[in-house]
């Protein structure tokens, strides 16, 4: 697998430096040869794209770079190989099945009128088949501009409003696109919209055929729990869970009566109302550390006084890195505290550990010194015996019973209070800023 990672990257490195020198006329160091050649389709090259794209970050820090969709780019340098590549297509010429790859690569190349005439000859391709054959196609081109870099939203909405107009035959789609993007609309801390989108989604997810609703259940759940979190953050957990017990309501006769599909369905409804259930309370457990890094011994989480953000951390995740830096750097002069809580599993990095405290010691330094998160981190020992064949069996932690059932952060106010639980990420992270900035 080395070897292959290898020679992918030399081989990236030669078509990368081969196509800036065709662009720019600059020396690149590499034996001059045309870089596209051999690409034939535009689907090569969006394929390269993505390995071009990820080259440049290869040796980058992605934890201080990752982006919402609205604010995220393509690198320049990346631009210009995927534009040269571009050109040696056109929409007149390519297949209909390559018209998809051609648009995306026009997308990420800042090309919109040209993507709007692709997406345009594919539906008038399409123009014979059936509204719901229609309906796919332009869902997957709505999703398309919905994770776009930067999201097109003019074109997006375009399109959806060509998509509704198929009415109940696309329904099943409808309810894909919409759920999409009232989820993009939170990521803007759009409460609105993301409420109004997963409105629709719902209302198009009523619209299905019966055997459609069965197979999609659980994209169907996902209409209500999208729409919960902005009326949550609008009018508070009430109407938010009113509206999960409509859900629980529908889609539970979804499922044999009794069925173990049908428990099953049942749990995960009771799994999705327990962070709702959460909100206003005041009187969280502290949390409890065998060890503190970044943090006196004695402190005492949540602490009243002070903003606070709790959550699990069980290994890299640096898009996660990234809003923490960023919301540190705006609000932790002002006394915001980001906790990460973690436990010991009797190994790190794939390593085994002699003793907890060597463990706990590793995970600080990974994390305050390798990582330097401005966080404190609540290292747990965890408890645990050895099952007949030699395999350890781990007792469930304070921690881990009082806070991972909650599924992500945990925002606590000046008073102590619960105001959000959710995703951390940059994909809401405007949502934790607007929360956060409101409490200080």
């Amino acid at each position: 697998m080395a070897v292959m990672a290898s020679i992918a990257c030399g081989l990236a490195a030669v078509w990368y430096a081969g196509a800036l020198t065709a662009q720019t006329g600059e020396p690149s160091g590499v034996a001059t040869v045309d870089p596209f050649a051999r690409y034939t389709t535009p689907g090569q090259c969006q394929q390269a794209a993505a390995r071009l794209h990820n080259f440049y970050w290869r040796d980058k820090r992605p934890d201080t770079v990752v982006y919402a969709p609205l604010t995220d780019s393509v690198p320049v340098s990346v631009l210009r190989a995927v534009r040269a590549c571009a050109a040696r297509f056109s929409v007149a010429t390519v297949p209909t099945s390559e018209l998809r790859n051609l648009a995306q690569l026009y997308l990420w190349t800042g090309q919109d009128s040209l993507a709007r005439v692709a997406i345009d000859r594919s539906m008038r391709d399409m123009a014979n088949r059936s509204a719901s054959e229609r309906g796919w196609v332009l869902s997957l081109w709505v999703r398309a501009l919905l994770s776009a870099r930067p999201t097109r939203t003019a074109l997006l909405t375009h399109y959806l409003a060509q998509l509704d107009a198929l009415g109940a035959p696309a329904a099943t789609w409808r309810m894909f696109v919409h759920a999409d993007y009232a989820d993009y609309a939170l990521s803007l801390n759009d409460r609105v919209l993301a409420e109004a989108e997963g409105r629709a989604a719902i209302a198009a997810g009523r619209q299905m055929r019966g055997d459609d609703r069965i197979d999609w259940v659980y994209n169907l759940r996902n209409t209500y729990t999208v729409t919960a979190a902005p009326i949550a953050l609008v009018r508070g957990k009430a109407p938010a869970l009113a509206l999960l017990d409509t859900m629980t309501k529908e889609l539970t006769p979804l499922r044999p009566a009794g069925s173990s599909d049908q428990r099953q369905l049942l749990e995960n409804f009771a799994e999705t109302r327990i962070p709702y259930s959460y909100l206003g309370r005041d009187s969280m457990p502290r949390v409890q550390a065998s060890a503190w890094y970044g943090a006196p011994g004695d402190t005492i989480y949540p602490k009243r006084g002070a903003v606070s953000i709790l959550l699990f951390f069980y290994g890299p995740s640096y898009s996660m890195f990234a809003t923490v830096r960023r919301l540190h750097e705006r609000y932790g002069a002002q006394g915001v505290n980001i906790v990460f809580m973690t436990t010991t599993r009797g190994y790190f990095r794939e390593l085994p550990m002699p003793v907890p405290a060597v463990e706990s010691d590793s995970l600080g330094h990974y994390v305050r010194g390798f990582l330097n998160l401005p966080v404190s981190l609540a290292a747990e020992t965890t408890r645990f015996s050895h099952i007949a064949d030699g395999r350890r069996r781990n007792e469930e932690t304070a921690n881990a019973k009082a806070y991972s059932r909650l599924g992500g952060a945990v925002l606590f106010d000046r008073r102590g209070v619960v105001r959000w639980i959710g995703e951390f990420s940059p994909r809401t992270e405007a949502v934790w800023d607007a929360l956060i900035r409101g409490m200080l």
